[in-house]
């Protein structure tokens, strides 16, 4: 594969994986499940979270329909942790038949020194969504449902990401933020930008979405959980994805305003708020 692969990201429940099947719908692009491909210590044997070596690649090569021992093998190969992700998607792109690939993990945006050490020229794309939305789809999904529990993920995220601004591994030539409420409301409009960033073609597949539910299916054999992010997948996009902050409690939204101005970050949290309601003016949908 002689095309540079494509880095996803994002603070969770902010469009990852819509983006990511979305663009793995172009015929030069494959992609798939995260890999978490940063938290992989070949050395010591270990996986995302520390737990088994084993246990994280063995997952993998379930997500991929990989052979277990193909996947053991190319861990055994590799120098590092970055060596294994370019054996492993380019195996995955071959399968697929495509040129390229696309590498989605919501933390990828607090890895650009990683990713630009090894593959310079990558684009890497942020997904960015309305913080109160973020936090009403978690509290739906019941999980880091304190303005300190979401805050703190969603600081440490975008702190991540500032470092690597600051750093200048993520610049204008090779960083695009996206908005998710522009991605669902105008999704051939965005997802053209998207593309062209890139550097591929446009492809009218890349454009549209209609649901898909095999990813559901696997992650639940494989790990006994529900994704709510992957059942939120099955459906095709609609404008009810937008606005969800309207049913949590303005004081809740307020610890989270507060816990974000707190860590230095309040202007970013406003920012991407005016940045919210002035996408959804511009497709035309309710404020």
């Amino acid at each position: 594969m002689s095309k540079v692969p494509i880095f996803l990201g994002g603070m969770f429940k902010s469009g990852t994986s819509l983006l990511r099947a979305m663009l793995s719908q172009h015929r030069a692009i494959a992609s798939g499940l995260e890999t978490y491909w940063f938290d992989l210590d070949l050395g010591a044997g270990t996986g995302r979270g520390g737990e088994p070596l084993a246990d994280h690649l063995a997952r993998l090569a379930a997500y991929f329909e990989l052979s277990a021992a193909e996947v053991d093998a190319m861990a055994r190969d590799s120098a590092d942790a970055e060596a294994f992700l370019d054996t492993f998607m380019t195996r995955v792109a071959r399968a697929a038949s495509k040129p390229r690939w696309a590498e989605k993990t919501p933390g990828n945006i607090t890895q650009a020194r990683r990713i630009r050490a090894r593959w310079p020229k990558a684009p890497v794309v942020h997904i960015v969504r309305d913080p109160r939305d973020i936090y009403a789809s978690l509290l739906e999904a019941g999980k880091w449902t304190s303005a300190a529990d979401f805050g703190s993920r969603w600081c440490a995220m975008f702190a991540g990401c500032e470092d690597g601004i600051r750093a200048g591994a993520l610049a204008s030539a090779n960083y695009l933020e996206v908005r998710y409420e522009s991605l669902v409301l105008a999704p051939e409009t965005t997802m053209g930008s998207v593309v062209a960033f890139v550097g591929e073609d446009w492809d009218p597949s890349a454009g549209r979405f209609s649901g898909r539910d095999d990813e559901f299916k696997v992650v639940l054999e494989q790990t006994g959980k529900a994704s709510t992010t992957l059942a939120r997948m099955r459906t095709p996009l609609s404008d009810d994805r937008v606005g969800l902050w309207r049913n949590v409690a303005s004081k809740q939204l307020e610890d989270v305003r507060t816990y974000a101005a707190r860590q230095g970050l309040g202007a970013r949290y406003d920012r991407i708020v005016a940045e919210t309601e002035a996408a959804v003016r511009r497709a035309g949908a309710a404020p």
